[in-house]
């Protein structure tokens, strides 16, 4: 082998040897900043991990307290929805005679049904009006009794629960109004109905499937 052909082929060794080296430490290099990566990527995931924790513990106390509230408002607006028992005079006096010129409409006498009779009444009025409201109330517990009302035997409602708050009906001011028994909540079917054409409520109660009737004359 001539000189040059040795000289040609020592610095093509070279250069492989050379080349190799500048992959070798490429590797190396991009090797450790995986291996650097991972490691941070590991760390960040537990420490986000931690992190959430740490949010999930903070917001348990908030949680409860916000169900704690909620639980409280429910309860307040429960309780402040029923109606209070009026223990006047004039009160008393109502549900001792089971007739009342002097109570308004939705007044309540008593925090329970108790059981009383049921009767029919005749209701004589100089009013010249073709037609009168009525205004049919619970006024005992709301207990889920239901009622309907009938004029001249025919419905002119559906079934509907008694509340303290009444509920208005407008009937003929000459006929027959009946308040019919559908379904006993507990203690009986206590109601109030009160007419507009001589101001009078009546307290009076109905089995169920029976009616009480007021026949209205002028």
């Amino acid at each position: 082998m001539s000189d040059q052909q040795y000289n040609f082929k020592d610095k093509a060794n070279n250069k492989k040897k050379n080349f190799d080296r500048i992959n070798q430490n490429s590797n190396e290099q991009v090797n450790e900043y995986q291996n650097d990566y991972n490691e941070n990527d590991s760390f960040d995931y537990e420490q986000t991990n931690d992190d959430v924790d740490l949010i999930k513990k903070q917001d348990r106390p908030l949680k409860i307290f916000g169900i704690v509230c909620i639980i409280i408002f429910i309860s307040a607006s429960f309780f402040s929805n029923k109606s209070k028992v009026d223990t006047s005079q004039a009160a008393k006096k109502a549900l001792k005679e089971k007739v009342s010129t002097s109570v308004s409409a939705g007044t309540v006498l008593l925090a329970k049904d108790e059981e009383s009779q049921a009767k029919d009444y005749t209701i004589k009025h100089n009013s010249d009006s073709k037609e009168t409201k009525i205004w049919v109330w619970d006024y005992a517990d709301e207990d889920g009794d239901y009622v309907q009302v009938v004029v001249d035997g025919v419905p002119i409602s559906e079934s509907f629960m008694i509340k303290n708050k009444p509920k208005e009906f407008t009937v003929p001011s000459v006929g027959t109004v009946q308040v019919k028994g559908i379904k006993d909540g507990s203690g009986g079917i206590s109601y109030a109905v009160k007419y507009g054409l001589n101001g009078t409520t009546y307290f009076n109660s109905t089995p169920e499937n029976e009616l009480n009737t007021y026949t209205l004359t002028r």
